[in-house]
C-alpha cells in the first residue's frame, strides 16, 4: 500500500512539473471541437476540459467552444471553422494571454487587464486589448476585421505597423497589403 502511495505521489509531481500552464477551462462545447497538446494527436475537446498554454483548438463545421480564463474570468468564444493556439504566462496570479488565430471567428470578452496583456495574433495583424468586448474575423487571404462591442482594441498591421483604434460600435480592418481602416456606423 505504501509503495502504491509513493508511486502515485511521484506520478502526480511529475505531471505537475512537465505539464503546461493551466490557463482556461472549456465551459461550453457544441459539435466538432478538437485539441492538440504539444506534439500529440488530435483529441475531442469536451466541456470541463482544462486548457494548457500551447494547446491548439480547432472547431469544425457547426462547432463552437467557450473558454473561461482562470485568473480573471475573461471569456473567449471560438466559432465554427476556426483554429487557434491558446498561450499564457502566469505571473503573480495573473495570466498574460496570447491567442494565435490561424483563421476563423472569435469573440473575446475581456475584463480589465491590470498589468496583464491580452493579444490576438493573426497572419495579418495583432489586436491588443485592455478590458473590452469584441469580435475578430480573420482570413489570411482577405485580412482581419474587428467589431468593437465595448472598450478599445488597438489593431496593428503586421506588414506596415499601421494602427487603428477600434471603439464601441465601430469596426476596423487590417489588410494583407498593409492598409488599415476604421468604419463608424
Amino acid at each position: 500500500m505504501q509503495f502504491f502511495k509513493t508511486v502515485l505521489s511521484l506520478v502526480f509531481i511529475f505531471s505537475l512539473l512537465y505539464s503546461g500552464e493551466r490557463i482556461a477551462v472549456a465551459t461550453k462545447v457544441i459539435g466538432s471541437v478538437e485539441f492538440v497538446r504539444g506534439k500529440g494527436f488530435s483529441k475531442s475537446l469536451n466541456k470541463g476540459h482544462i486548457v494548457e498554454s500551447g494547446d491548439l483548438i480547432t472547431t469544425g463545421k457547426g462547432g463552437f467552444v467557450a473558454l473561461l480564463f482562470i485568473d480573471d474570468k475573461s471569456a473567449l468564444k471560438i466559432k465554427e471553422n476556426t483554429e487557434v493556439i491558446i498561450s499564457g504566462n502566469k505571473k503573480n496570479r495573473a495570466i498574460a494571454k496570447q491567442i494565435g488565430l490561424k483563421g476563423g471567428t472569435i469573440r473575446a470578452q475581456i475584463g480589465k487587464q491590470q498589468n496583464r496583456d491580452f493579444d490576438v495574433q493573426t497572419a495579418v495583424s495583432v489586436a491588443s486589448v485592455k478590458g473590452t468586448d469584441f469580435w475578430l474575423l480573420s482570413d489570411p487571404i482577405s485580412g482581419d476585421e474587428i467589431i468593437g462591442l465595448e472598450g478599445i482594441v488597438t489593431l496593428t498591421n503586421n506588414e506596415t505597423g499601421q494602427e487603428v483604434e477600434v471603439t464601441e460600435g465601430n469596426s476596423g480592418i487590417s489588410n494583407p497589403d498593409g492598409t488599415v481602416g476604421f468604419f463608424a456606423p
